[in-house]
């Protein structure tokens, strides 16, 4: 059993690190992503705030023009970071956390089978000493017996 018990640790063991290398490599590339969106954002809203504020200095007042750029801006700064949080957990990942949860119930069982164990070994040597103690309570009956049986045999004689 103890090697068992050792085996379903290692279990656990290498499916957490499976997981954190997962989650590092999720995380690595919203990082990736993340930088990517908001250097292309930033770019083409250079060149798209120049085009647009242009067209709307025609059309419209200088306040105007910048506050419709500004809001433009901020939708595509959402956008990014929309994409990049849209990251969704891999089947990989999902078995991993079964194998996992395994390992754990059946390490959480093995501790409840060596507690009940132990529990059930504890109440036994109770049980042994209360009728090892139970004993010396007869003790005195049985004294009585020997000493009847000894009087009686010197009695014969």
């Amino acid at each position: 059993m103890n090697q068992d018990l050792s085996t379903k640790i290692k279990l656990i063991i290498k499916s957490e690190k499976a997981l954190l290398n997962l989650e590092i490599r999720k995380k690595s590339k919203q990082v990736a992503w993340m930088a990517i969106g908001i250097l292309a954002a930033f770019t083409a809203l250079v060149m798209l705030n120049v085009t647009i504020y242009l067209y709307l200095a025609n059309n419209f007042s200088t306040v105007i023009s910048a506050a419709i750029l500004t809001a433009i801006n901020l939708g595509f700064t959402a956008l990014a970071f929309f994409i990049a949080s849209s990251q969704s957990e891999s089947v990989e990942s999902e078995s991993i956390k079964e194998i996992r949860d395994y390992a754990w119930t059946q390490l959480a069982n093995d501790i409840d089978e060596t507690k009940n164990s132990v529990t059930e070994f504890r109440d036994s040597i109770l049980k042994a000493k209360e009728s090892i103690f139970g004993l010396k309570n007869l003790l005195p009956i049985i004294t009585s017996v020997i000493d009847l049986s000894k009087k009686g045999k010197k009695d014969e004689s």
